[in-house]
């Protein structure tokens, strides 16, 4: 995306193709395994296809999917993936962790130690905590860079006070980026109701495919990423008369 756009575009991708299709208009992806469970740690082979594409590249890590309370394995299982991100020269790192409705500060310390020297991203626990707005000041104090969310609500667009209120605390000392079914349609609409500028985006649609999955419990169809929406976003995002307000 030009230098001169006020506005960040992430895609979040799980397959090879998606890593490739993303480079015409993302500002950065975030890659996952399993976007349909909400998102895990992908693979090894496909972190490295993302250092070998040249596109900025976060990684999301969630060894499983369910809640965001880590066991002790899990936590060295994030650690793992943490390092092999790093030492193929990832940007950065997506974590989360909660526990009994707080953010885990030792099971985040002990994620962000691993990252040392990547820009680590607060994922979408801060949606699920007892204090969100808490949550920003412990993800400042921790040196996160940057809050994925939907401001407490199932989607970005039905949490638009939340992203708000959470933008108005972050008060430019973190990035609030706004996620979860952004798409072409509700953009307009998030821009003008908040002040957030980055904003992350699946740019998938679900697909049918061979029906002989589906008769061996595979399910009916799958998903696809669609250039088409991401075009679509990347170049609201680029006019220079999307939006009046300024971060």
């Amino acid at each position: 995306m030009p230098q001169n756009s006020r506005f960040t575009f992430e895609i979040c991708v799980e397959t090879p193709e998606a890593i490739k299709a993303s480079a015409a208009f993302a500002d950065r992806i975030e890659l996952c395994g399993a976007l349909d469970v909400g998102g895990i740690t992908p693979d090894i082979g496909m972190m490295e296809l993302a250092a070998a594409s040249g596109v900025e590249t976060h990684v999301l890590i969630r060894p499983r999917s369910g809640d965001f309370v880590m066991s002790p394995d899990d936590v060295s299982a994030s650690v793992g993936a943490i390092t092999a991100a790093r030492q193929l020269g990832l940007r950065g790192v997506v974590i989360g962790a909660e526990r009994n409705g707080a953010l885990d500060q030792k099971a985040l310390e002990a994620m962000i130690d691993a990252a040392a020297g990547m820009d680590v991203t607060l994922h979408r626990v801060v949606d699920v905590v007892d204090d969100p707005e808490g949550a920003v000041d412990a993800a400042v104090a921790l040196g996160m860079v940057r809050i994925l969310t939907s401001g407490g609500a199932k989607s970005a667009s039905s949490g638009i006070d939340g992203l708000n209120r959470l933008h108005a605390r972050a008060a430019g000392r973190i990035e609030i980026m706004a996620g979860s079914g952004v798409n072409s349609t509700n953009l307009p609409d998030l821009i003008t109701a908040t002040p957030v500028t980055s904003f992350h985006a699946s740019c998938t649609r679900q697909a049918p495919f061979d029906p002989r999955y589906g008769a061996a419990g595979f399910g009916q169809t799958m998903r696809v990423f669609d250039p088409v929406e991401a075009a679509k976003i990347a170049a609201y995002l680029r006019s220079p008369t999307s939006g009046s307000h300024t971060s």
